[in-house]
């Protein structure tokens, strides 16, 4: 049977763009750490590296480096937010922050997104999963390390990450009501494969660590985000089997992250589990 191996693109971003070694990956590290310094408890880290944390530091596979950032914040720190943002180079661009990467051929920004319980202003981004992440604390002040492949620290910091459920109901929601986002949020469906797998496998795989529980993620936590807003987590199975980049995802989870086999049947038949526990009646 012949080894799958990763497309010439997808190769090149891994091995380049989102490489310890980058510039922009270093950037992209340091702001991280920098705005949860100088936002302590105003801002929740999610997205790519919410899901790197919960992987690397908690689960023990590879997380995939990103490249953005995303927070979520409540709307009275918007005036705060903007100031620190400008204090650290960044520039408001729509309804993000970007900060140019100096000293490369190829113009690179370090993007960060926040995420508000409402609207501070017209091109700001909202989203109802923020409210229960602050009401009810769906958070964990952590202490986040970023290592290389060969167990090297790189940086490490105090942050505030949302709960796996949160992380995941958020990329859920990406692809169940597309319209509500812009596209470049599905620009790297690859990526989004990759760390939704990571996190629902590996909290599946790890479940004896939480075998008190009775399930792998919390069902209060999946429910009370789907009542808030409805979404389904068999939409990013619909995005695997569409995708052309399948077989880099299948590449990417046994290799780089380290499950050693890629499970997809197992995958779908834990995603519709998610699904119907989210979506049961109280």
């Amino acid at each position: 049977m012949r080894r799958l191996e990763l497309s010439e693109d997808i190769s090149i971003e891994i091995h380049d763009s989102r490489s310890y070694g980058n510039k922009v990956i270093r950037e992209s590290i340091k702001a991280m750490f920098d705005i949860a310094r100088e936002l302590k408890g105003r801002v929740v880290l999610v997205g790519g590296w919410g899901v790197y944390y919960w992987v690397s530091n908690v689960l023990g596979y590879n997380g995939v480096p990103s490249i953005d950032i995303d927070f979520l914040a409540r709307t009275e720190s918007f005036d705060e937010i903007r100031e620190v943002m400008k204090n650290l180079g960044f520039q408001s661009a729509g309804f993000r922050f970007a900060r140019p990467v100096e000293d490369l051929v190829i113009r690179e920004e370090i993007k960060v997104d926040f995420l508000f319980d409402e609207k501070p202003s017209g091109l700001s981004f909202d989203t109802p999963f923020a409210s229960p992440v602050f009401r009810n604390r769906y958070r964990s002040r952590v202490h986040f390390e970023v290592k290389d492949f060969g167990g090297n620290p790189i940086a490490d910091g105090k942050v505030e990450v949302a709960f796996p459920e949160v992380i995941l109901a958020l990329k859920f929601d990406i692809y169940t009501h597309a319209m509500d986002y812009p596209d470049d949020k599905r620009e790297k469906h690859w990526k989004d494969v990759v760390d939704v797998y990571s996190l629902v496998m590996g909290f599946y795989r790890r479940r004896e660590m939480w075998r008190d529980e009775g399930f792998y993620l919390k069902r209060d936590v999946l429910r009370e985000l789907y009542r808030v807003k409805a979404y389904r987590p068999t939409a990013i199975y619909r995005v695997l089997r569409e995708s052309p980049y399948r077989d880099d995802v299948r590449v990417m989870l046994s290799d780089y992250v380290g499950f050693g086999v890629f499970e997809g049947r197992l995958f779908g038949r834990r995603l519709r589990e998610l699904e119907n526990i989210a979506s049961a009646s109280p």
